[in-house]
């Protein structure tokens, strides 16, 4: 799913899960509490470390700085 920039809740507006995130921006994960479980760079180049593939539970939240897509992983 593609998901421009923003955030977006877990359980809300994608079913919980494990994710692979495609992009070229800044990209966060928060827990239900607010703690920063994710922290990365997506995309190529000198500072992006690629994809990344974290798991998604009810009342987290993600946040990315461009448009994102989400990709189910088994």
């Amino acid at each position: 799913m593609k998901l421009s920039a923003g955030q977006y809740f877990v359980g809300q507006d994608f079913p919980s899960g494990r994710y692979k995130a495609q992009g070229s921006s800044n990209f966060f994960v928060y827990d239900s509490g607010g703690s920063n479980i994710v922290n990365t760079i997506l995309g190529g180049g000198s500072v992006g470390r690629g994809d990344y593939v974290f798991f998604a539970e009810d009342g987290y939240y993600v946040e990315s700085s461009a448009p994102v897509t989400l990709v189910p992983v088994q």
